[in-house]
């Protein structure tokens, strides 16, 4: 499991596919916060996602140290379950974060 820095050596195959992963990820991030920025979000709602992405961080640096002892002991179950969170609360902090603010 590379993405938790587990894995050992990998071959130069292996390390092109996890490059231009890496290239399109960026890419699709950068196409949704320039899709997000035609959407307003009251300010309110922007407090309460920003608020949720600081408990998240809490979370989700438990929910790491548990993933990665749980690798070390053979299951990356929980170790994928941090990951998809943690995706997913980016996203949702980035959609709030580039969205205009409604005028009061």
């Amino acid at each position: 499991m590379t993405v938790f820095g587990s894995a050992g050596p990998q071959s130069l195959t292996t390390n092109l596919i996890y490059i231009v992963a890496i290239i399109a990820a960026v890419f699709i991030f950068i196409k949704f916060c320039s899709w997000a920025k035609g959407f307003q979000l009251s300010g309110k709602l922007k407090k309460a996602i920003f608020l949720l992405t600081a408990v998240g961080l809490v979370v989700f640096n438990v929910l790491y140290s548990q993933g990665n002892a749980a690798i070390k002991a053979g299951d990356a179950h929980l170790a994928y379950i941090a990951l998809a969170g943690a995706m997913a609360l980016v996203f949702i902090f980035a959609f709030a974060l580039m969205s205009e603010s409604k005028p009061e």
